[in-house]
């Protein structure tokens, strides 16, 4: 069974894809960009994993992004959850060719690098579930009286 990279290693790679090297005629700028945001997805996917196993949730089963995507709005809070599912999606829609469609531009997927990095950062942060309120155990819905 091969090893499996770290989220670390593949923004790495990501980094390398992204940076121009002079005289390197083995891959396009486009094939660059398209295997940087490949990482991403990855990286993206690997974090999404590592956070949803740290809170030890069970949810190991699961197979589909999407589900897990569903999941994080529970663990990780509602902002961090849609900013996860974006960019999921808007690298999910760069990896894959479509002979009629321009791939992501070298702009866009350095833009997503540092999204990806941000969003990164704050899953694996110690503790970044504690500011959603079910994971503090206040369920309780605000009454009228307070929201008036």
């Amino acid at each position: 069974m091969p090893a499996v990279p770290t989220v670390a290693a593949l923004l790495a790679t990501a980094d390398d894809l992204l940076t121009e090297i002079k005289g390197d005629d083995l891959l396009t700028p486009a094939g660059r960009d398209r295997g940087a945001a490949y990482a991403l997805r990855i990286a993206l996917e690997a974090a999404v994993d590592a956070a949803l196993a740290a809170e030890e949730t069970g949810l190991g089963g699961l197979r589909s992004m999407r589900a897990k995507l569903l999941c994080l709005h529970h663990y990780a809070g509602p902002a961090r959850a849609r900013r996860a599912h974006a960019l999921w999606n808007r690298l999910s829609a760069a990896c894959k060719y479509h002979h009629d469609e321009l791939g992501p531009t070298h702009a866009q997927v350095h833009a997503w690098r540092a999204a990806v990095g941000s969003l990164v950062a704050e899953l694996t942060a110690p503790g970044a579930a504690a500011g959603f309120p079910q994971q503090r155990g206040d369920s309780a819905l605000p009454t009228e009286a307070s929201t008036c």
